[in-house]
């Protein structure tokens, strides 16, 4: 038997004598537009008899945002966040989820218009940042639509889950390292210092910490950083790499008695290294160079940074795992009365970037 035609505005339209489009906002109750009260009951009746079945909505692809994991960070340039990045969406397929990259290069508008993208009645699996939030209350106040995870330095006003290393740890071990190789006047170089981005200032602590406490006086660190605007002005590709560079090269023409430089990051210590090369500089007979973060560059034989390692991939794997987990009870309907708290301990790794002070 010949399965039964589906009726059509088409087929109204023709019975009840009126135009296609005509019929289409009937049926679909268009309020901007008007029709006698005959033609409106006309094209009803007749779609009745005909038997028109209005089209119902599709149903939710398999890849709506519900298993969409975003990532905001801000840029791509540094390795750390792109080991991160891939740790995280690694972890993810695991999990069927899939992940959106946001990078924001730290500018605060385009940040806001992800969240405003986000705050719209738009479900995600969650969020994962990899670095502060400049809208900290409003991100606080999200994380209890879906699951938002920090990783970075610890905060006493974060109220979601976040993996953090304190920023004075690892930079307490550099300058130990240091102490112990016979430097007595260090310089630390770092981006702009802010109040949102507290780990560069912490480490700054960190060092000066050390100092104190091994009885060297605060004096023995030095504290050199771009200003905004002059960190606004570097190429987006080279953020990190050419603050090291430059405040390097303008810190050997001033002239210093530090006998080894620590970069806030191994990107800013890339920079430090390049410009001590450029100038002719022995490492480490004449100065040495650590950075924190022990992205894979540091391990080249060529580069060989003292670091520290304060477990990258890990802590991506653990974001999504905490994602799973908080994804997992609400579809149980299970309460939640805690929030995950989850710190790695830092290790230096010790390379041939550091040696005696000269």
């Amino acid at each position: 038997m010949a399965e039964k035609k589906k009726v059509t505005t088409k087929d109204i339209a023709k019975h009840a004598n009126v135009s296609q489009s005509a019929v289409s906002m009937i049926l679909n109750n268009k309020t901007d537009v008007s029709f006698s009260v005959e033609t409106r009951q006309r094209v009803l009746k007749t779609a009745k008899e005909l038997g028109y079945q209005k089209k119902t909505s599709k149903q939710k692809p398999a890849h709506s945002l519900s298993k969409v994991i975003v990532i905001m960070c801000p840029f791509l340039s540094n390795h750390y966040y792109t080991t991160l990045v891939h740790s995280i969406t690694e972890r993810a397929h695991d999990y069927g989820y899939v992940t959106f990259v946001a990078p924001t290069l730290r500018n605060p508008s385009t940040e806001q218009y992800y969240l405003d993208m986000l705050n719209h009645d738009v479900e995600v699996a969650g969020i994962v940042y990899l670095y502060p939030t400049s809208f900290l209350p409003d991100v606080n106040k999200m994380s209890k639509q879906f699951p938002i995870i920090n990783i970075g330095d610890k905060n006493d006003e974060i109220t979601f889950d976040s993996i953090h290393v304190s920023s004075t740890k690892p930079a307490y071990l550099v300058a130990e390292h240091l102490i112990s190789l016979g430097h007595r006047k260090i310089t630390y170089i770092s981006t702009p210092i802010s109040n949102i981005e507290r780990s560069r200032s912490k480490r700054y602590e960190g060092l000066v910490s050390a100092f104190r406490d091994y009885g060297l006086g605060e004096d023995c660190v030095t504290l050199r950083s771009l200003s905004p605007g002059e960190y606004n002005l570097l190429s987006p590709n080279l953020l990190e790499y050419s603050s090291g560079f430059n405040l390097t090269k303008q810190i050997l023409e001033e002239g210093t008695d530090s006998t080894a430089f620590v970069g806030y990051n191994d990107m800013v210590a890339f920079g430090i290294l390049d410009a001590l090369y450029e100038l002719k500089y022995k490492v480490p007979n004449d100065f040495s160079v650590c950075g924190f973060d022990n992205i894979p560059m540091a391990n080249m034989n060529r580069i060989s940074l003292t670091t520290v390692e304060h477990s990258i991939e890990a802590k991506g794997r653990e974001a999504v795992d905490i994602i799973a987990r908080l994804r997992d009870s609400k579809t149980k309907n299970q309460p939640r009365s805690f929030v995950t708290k989850l710190e790695f301990e830092p290790f230096i790794v010790k390379r041939k970037s550091t040696g005696k002070a000269r």
